[in-house]
């Protein structure tokens, strides 16, 4: 499993940089920021469960990433380009997140360790899904995401599961029945 531990600071540093937050709820089904918005955000994830998507023209979704308590993240293209966001992101539970602007943060001497943590954890987690995509098959994905999310699975509807391994939700669940009867087996 990708470790995606958070940021570790002082305790005095800690209460500075919270100084810098401000607390969001979100509903489920409520966007954070959508494809196109310029999000100069960094966000800690307190309570509940995200979603960072894209949406084909045709209306295919793929799921980027979950995020879920305690991760932290930014929109790195956004942050490096300044281009607009090329993908939503979405509450899919009840969410507590405190939010803190990247433009604020950039004038803290502690950012760059902060920035750098951040860059070394999405680098693991990005790492490892491409080689997951370019070296396995729908069901070894699979297999892996419940190896390492267990709890994940429990929370997730089927179809964006399968948007997250990059199948559909009719192979999702062939590969599900196949388990099924292996296990039973």
């Amino acid at each position: 499993m990708v470790d995606r531990p958070p940021f570790d600071c002082t305790d005095e540093e800690a209460a500075r940089l919270l100084s810098f937050s401000r607390e969001l709820t979100l509903a489920p089904r409520q966007s954070l920021w959508h494809a196109g918005d310029s999000p100069d955000l960094l966000i800690r994830v307190e309570q509940g469960l995200l979603r960072a998507r894209v949406v084909l023209a045709e209306g295919r979704e793929y799921i980027k990433e979950f995020y879920w308590e305690g991760d932290e993240f930014v929109d790195f293209h956004h942050l490096l380009s300044g281009e607009p966001a090329r993908y939503s992101v979405e509450a899919l539970e009840p969410c507590r997140l405190q939010l803190f602007r990247v433009s604020d943060l950039r004038r803290l001497p502690l950012w760059d360790a902060w920035y750098q943590h951040l860059l070394q954890v999405q680098l693991r987690i990005k790492e490892e899904k491409e080689i997951l995509l370019l070296t396995t098959g729908p069901e070894e994905r699979y297999r892996h995401f419940l190896a390492h999310f267990p709890a994940l699975d429990a929370r997730l509807p089927d179809h964006q599961v399968a948007a997250y391994l990059g199948i559909t939700p009719i192979s999702l669940s062939r590969i599900r029945k196949r388990l099924n009867a292996i296990n039973k087996g």
